[in-house]
């Protein structure tokens, strides 16, 4: 079944392509759509602290992701020779794989976790940052390694990696939680573990960073040290848009190159940002890897 599953995937993916080369062999849906409207239209999450998340002062997403997408937006104006806006909306766990793959926006830019199943539905920028998937819980919690976490009630959000991960160690036996429970949200998630009716709420490192740190009493809380998956963050956007996956990947390249990303980096997690994470030594050298030789003016329409 899962081997049909997989064969009409690629299937129906074929078909996209194939048709979008029928029109033209440089087309490229979104690029086309973004040129002739004016208008980028991206998905933001608004619990995803530091990437994308509500300010409730200015009462809109702010963060790291949301940053660049103003780096794109800008990059795309120089490249269409017009000024392109952001037009947002707000997605969810359960919502933004299905509002990327159907076309209702262009590119999702937050903190989504790049997966090979995921990929199978919709296409990824390059890797801009990893993660792990780990606990949250109370400062006085017993939960101090994998074991403590037998006859514990886990908490995960819908749709997300860190919850598959909970639900696949548990089915091999690593650890035996005495429930698995399925939140809508991380804001969701905290405000179960704050009620006392999970003992742990489980996403990513830098996310439940973000959570305890936006939190009135963040002493309150704490990140268990150990972890139970890997979680390396890429841009969603649909299948078939080879031409804005290009751009959208050499934004971030250049952002690299110019020292730009470091800037927004620091903004949002540096030693004064609202989510404190060192950048280490690995994850910067990755970063300067991944840039290849550019034009200084990349970006004009040929």
């Amino acid at each position: 079944m899962k081997s049909v599953k997989k064969l009409l995937t690629i299937g129906l993916v074929t078909v996209c392509c194939l048709s979008l080369l029928a029109v033209s062999a440089m087309a490229d849906e979104t690029m086309d759509r973004i040129e002739k409207t004016g208008k980028i239209r991206v998905g933001f999450r608004e619990d995803s602290i530091p990437f994308a998340f509500i300010d409730p002062k200015v009462g809109k997403q702010v963060g790291f992701s949301v940053d660049m997408t103003y780096e794109l937006a800008q990059k795309l104006s120089e490249h269409f020779g017009k000024k392109i806006e952001i037009e947002p909306f707000t997605v969810t766990t359960k919502t933004r794989i299905p509002l990327v793959a159907n076309g209702t926006i262009d590119v999702e830019m937050g903190s989504t976790t790049y997966t090979q199943d995921r990929e199978d539905v919709v296409d990824f920028s390059m890797i801009f940052f990893f993660s792990e998937t780990t606990f949250l819980v109370p400062k006085d919690s017993p939960i101090k390694t994998l074991q403590d976490l037998n006859g514990k009630r886990l908490g995960g959000a819908r749709g997300t990696t860190n919850l598959k991960a909970i639900e696949d160690q548990a089915a091999k036996g690593l650890f035996k939680p005495k429930e698995i429970v399925t939140l809508e949200g991380h804001a969701q998630g905290f405000l179960a573990l704050k009620t006392g009716k999970i003992d742990a709420y489980s996403t990513d490192r830098s996310l439940l960073e973000g959570l305890r740190m936006k939190d009135s009493n963040p002493e309150n809380w704490r990140t268990v040290d150990f972890a139970i998956a890997y979680e390396p963050y890429g841009y969603m956007m649909r299948k078939c848009t080879s031409d804005f996956r290009h751009f959208l990947n050499d934004t971030v390249r250049w952002s690299i190159k110019t020292g730009k990303f470091f800037e927004l980096y620091d903004k949002w997690m540096g030693p004064k940002g609202p989510v404190p994470i060192p950048m280490s030594a690995i994850y910067k050298s990755y970063l300067e890897m991944m840039v290849y030789p550019m034009k200084d003016n990349w970006w004009k329409k040929q």
